[in-house]
């Protein structure tokens, strides 16, 4: 993802459950004084649980009026993508509008960049976090 959007890395704390969120929504965290949806990336992408160990973390991202805590099996490093060494993945009937930006091939390796704001965007009950969010603020 591009690193605009993104805030911080940390690392993974305990969730506090909050009802009717979607399943993909592990709960909120208070990080640095924010309260913060955290969205566990492989049951969002893959419908699998990430397996929570020394180093998953959370990354931070802003977005479309909504920072949330994208829980990740891992970081490793920051990757710099020039435009041009992207290619589009336009298979399987995918619309234009996807999350999926493009991928890129480096040092053999298939890298997917995701683009943030079409990801939140895709995500069912976004409203719903944005809203709960934001009211759990004022609360505070």
């Amino acid at each position: 993802m591009d690193l605009h959007n993104v805030v911080s890395i940390e690392k993974v704390i305990d969730t506090s459950s909050y009802p009717n969120m979607p399943e993909y929504m592990l709960g909120i965290v208070t990080i640095r004084g924010k309260i913060i949806p955290v969205v566990d990336v492989s049951k969002l992408l893959y419908n699998e649980s990430t397996q929570i160990d020394e180093s998953t973390r959370y990354i931070l991202v802003e977005t479309n009026g909504v920072t949330i805590a994208l829980m990740v099996e891992k970081t490793n490093e920051i990757i710099d993508i020039e435009e041009n060494q992207l290619n589009p993945v336009n298979f399987l009937g995918q619309d234009e509008g996807t999350y999926i930006k493009g991928v890129a091939l480096q040092e053999n390796r298939i890298i997917t960049i995701i683009e943030i704001s079409e990801l939140v965007s895709s995500m069912h009950g976004i409203d719903l976090i944005k809203d709960h969010t934001a009211e759990l603020t004022l609360q505070n």
